[in-house]
């Protein structure tokens, strides 16, 4: 979708310059190279904001080898990081379990994620879950924190 919008744009660009519309219609060659120059930029602006959030999200909680759509909850305390490029896993001490628990029951379905267990044992619960491009992970709660564990299945 991304190439085809890229595509209309250098065409009507390519159809402007062509008709002399700026009154200086460029040699044939010369609207070749600004064409490859026109095409990658698009594409880049598109995807920057997701590295840009994951990033800004990183820099904050240390926390680097999550999927881009695998969000921590608001306020987090990040503690006990290991941290690979098979994946992660790390203690949230704050907010409370209960309340990351909440966090990741809604956040993990609107972020394409398939919860495939939720149990609740004398005083612990899991929750695990995963998504179509292979990621999977489990998330245990007890009274006073919830660890999280994210890995490349």
């Amino acid at each position: 979708m991304i190439a085809r919008r890229i595509g209309t744009l250098v065409a009507t660009l390519l159809a402007v310059a062509g008709a002399g519309a700026c009154g200086n219609a460029a040699p044939a060659d010369q609207r070749r190279h600004e064409q490859a120059a026109i095409a990658p930029a698009p594409a880049a602006e598109v995807r920057a904001p997701a590295r840009e959030v994951q990033a800004a999200a990183a820099a904050i909680t240390g926390v680097l080898n999550v999927p881009a759509t695998f969000r921590l909850p608001p306020g987090s305390q990040v503690t006990a990081l290991a941290d690979s490029e098979a994946g992660a896993s790390f203690t949230l001490t704050a907010p409370g379990p209960e309340a990351v628990l909440s966090f990741y029951r809604s956040e993990l379905q609107r972020a394409s994620f398939t919860i495939v267990a939720d149990r609740a044992e004398a005083g612990a619960t899991s929750l695990s879950f995963r998504d179509a491009e292979g990621w999977a992970g489990t998330i245990y709660a007890t009274a006073q924190r919830a660890t999280v564990a994210v890995r490349r299945a």
